[in-house]
């Protein structure tokens, strides 16, 4: 079943955040206070805000600490290759 998870977070973070988030308590207890917060992280840095979640409830250590950085540098890197693919397809057209 974790390799399921595991596929799921890898082809889709938004997907498998929001899966957490309205069938499991995984994401209310320990990780975030409010609502807004889990929102933002759904919408804008998934990979980041999955991270998170997990960090907060397992506590925080180096492992979760640098799968928050991996997360970071994941979401970053995807909207920054989405931005240099429309400036390559602007040039072309």
């Amino acid at each position: 079943m974790s390799c399921l998870y595991l596929l799921a977070a890898l082809i889709s973070p938004r997907l498998l955040l929001g899966g957490l988030w309205i069938f499991t308590d995984y994401v209310r207890p320990g990780a975030f206070d409010t609502w807004v917060w889990p929102l933002l992280g759904l919408v804008f840095m998934p990979c980041l805000t999955l991270a998170l979640v997990w960090g907060g409830n397992t506590g925080f250590g180096p492992l979760q600490i640098g799968a928050a950085v991996l997360g970071a540098f994941i979401d970053l890197g995807l909207c920054s290759d989405a931005e240099r693919r429309r400036r390559r397809q602007e040039r072309a057209a």
